[in-house]
């Protein structure tokens, strides 16, 4: 009944932001899509984060984080490692996913396994993830829908994400995006419903033939805040931003 009742708020829900362009993911999500093809590619990051911010939320009320991943893709498969650090406090993430995607002229879909371990606090959680992206919208934008469940808290959360590019000079590029997000039991001790509204924009400088240095900027607002929920008390008006240094095999 739950699920059935998620996926009815789901139709709702994309109703209500139809008019948005989209992207499945923000700038500072820890995997990155690959795309596709018939020989293996292989992303590397090395980053820093203003905040940790998840599900709309300032995860670790302020401080800042270091994070360091690499993603594989081949024909239909791909898959991931990352780990991420806080240099103010003993937060660790170590995160393991791997996933299965299809693509074609216009539409993108994939399913994902996710584990997350906190090994300080020497706890870990599992994450199933389905998404769905139309990629042929004007100003080369996207626009996808994005589910994941979590089995500790047996709860979804779904972002719908919207992008679009605007090319400055042949060399220099602006991808605009805007998410919004969902809780429905992922956040266990956080409200149901319509849960933040966020933009962001990057951009990246190809420093060699295969590196390139990321820079981003979100800004996130909150939905329907519950300050008598413990979770939604970083759900809060928050602006972060991140560097990164990255490389593509």
């Amino acid at each position: 009944m739950r699920l059935f009742r998620v996926f009815s708020q789901t139709s709702l829900f994309i109703g209500m932001i139809s008019f948005l362009y989209a992207h499945e993911f923000e700038a500072s999500k820890p995997f990155e899509k690959l795309h596709l093809h018939d020989k293996l590619e292989v992303h590397t990051h090395f980053g820093w984060e203003s905040k940790y911010v998840l599900e709309g939320r300032d995860s670790l009320d302020g401080d800042s984080l270091w994070s360091s991943g690499v993603e594989t893709g081949y024909e239909h498969f791909f898959g991931g490692v990352w780990y991420g650090r806080s240099s103010k406090n003993d937060f660790r993430e170590l995160k393991f996913n791997a996933g299965v995607g299809q693509e074609n002229d216009a539409y993108t879909y994939h399913l994902a396994f996710t584990h997350i371990r906190f090994p300080v606090d020497d706890e870990s959680d599992d994450e199933w993830e389905a998404g769905f992206t139309y990629t042929d919208l004007p100003f080369d934008g996207e626009s996808g829908l994005t589910l994941v469940y979590s089995e500790d808290a047996d709860g979804f959360f779904i972002e719908w994400g919207n992008a679009i590019v605007q090319s400055v000079t042949e060399e220099f590029e602006l991808e605009y995006t805007g998410v919004l997000g969902w809780n429905e039991g992922f956040v266990s001790d956080g409200h149901d419903g319509l849960n933040h509204f966020s933009l962001g924009m990057s951009t990246g400088r190809e420093i060699s033939s295969f590196a390139a240095l990321s820079l981003h900027a979100v800004q996130t607002w909150p939905i329907n805040r519950d300050l008598n929920k413990a979770d939604d008390l970083f759900l809060r008006d928050t602006f972060h931003f991140g560097i990164s240094l990255e490389a593509n095999f």
